[in-house]
């Protein structure tokens, strides 16, 4: 076995050192966090757009009041994301969370077990028989914390589990209305964004016949007159 083999083998080896549920982690968090937190943004500029309104009512059927608890849902769920980005700031969050669920045996609902692998630098799926050592290590861990502070930590694992899956279930059940808002507007929202490129393009030409013009004039002669009615 050459060195380089002998410290992927350990990296291997040792993955159980550092595990993770698979499926509810810290960085996992973060990332839905991220991705919900776009969410309500998309929906505030189809919203705050000059025809952002109307766009949203005709993706809802017509139903203003639909339209309007739309708009309340993502906003609420913007300032809960906003709140749960500053409680991930608590020391016992980033510290503990990871390690606190997967001694609670969290594993066995959310997708398993990881290990992290020091050598390739990312988390990998464990063995079945490493899942055993992985939890006998973080409660290693977690032995070593006082009494109090392992009940502080408990106390703010188990706020941020709440607070997650809640969101998440909201953000879920949200989804399929803000899917068929995109649908409807990923067209629209090409051509502006075209049109914008081509006139900016134009203004800075030198010449009202060069190439930029050109390509101002097919590319409008193209648009069917509906598009100027967005």
């Amino acid at each position: 076995m050459t060195a380089e083999e002998s410290k992927i083998w350990k990296a291997k080896n040792l993955r159980y050192k550092k595990p993770i549920v698979r499926d509810l982690n810290f960085d996992r968090i973060r990332e839905d966090l991220w991705e919900i937190g776009d969410a309500c943004e998309e929906v505030r500029w189809y919203v705050d757009s000059d025809d952002g309104s109307d766009t949203l009512i005709n993706a809802l059927a017509g139903d203003e009041d639909e339209a309007y608890e739309f708009k309340m849902a993502f906003a609420d769920l913007s300032a809960e994301c906003d709140r749960m980005w500053d409680d991930l700031q608590n020391e016992w969050v980033p510290k503990c969370f990871d390690a606190f669920f997967v001694a609670v045996g969290a594993g066995a609902y959310y997708g398993g077990l990881l290990g992290w692998d020091s050598y390739e630098g990312d988390y990998y799926g464990l063995a079945s028989y490493d899942d055993d050592f992985a939890k006998d290590e973080v409660h290693k861990r977690l032995k070593q914390m006082t009494k109090d502070d392992l009940i502080a930590a408990a106390r703010r694992c188990f706020r941020i589990y709440h607070a997650y899956i809640g969101l998440r279930y909201r953000y879920d059940n949200l989804k399929a209305a803000l899917d068929i808002l995109r649908d409807q507007n990923t067209g629209v929202l090409q051509v502006v964004r075209e049109i914008d490129r081509l006139y900016d393009a134009l203004e800075g030409a030198w010449s009202d016949y060069g190439k930029e013009a050109r390509e101002w004039k097919q590319y409008t002669d193209a648009l069917p007159p509906e598009a100027w009615l967005q």
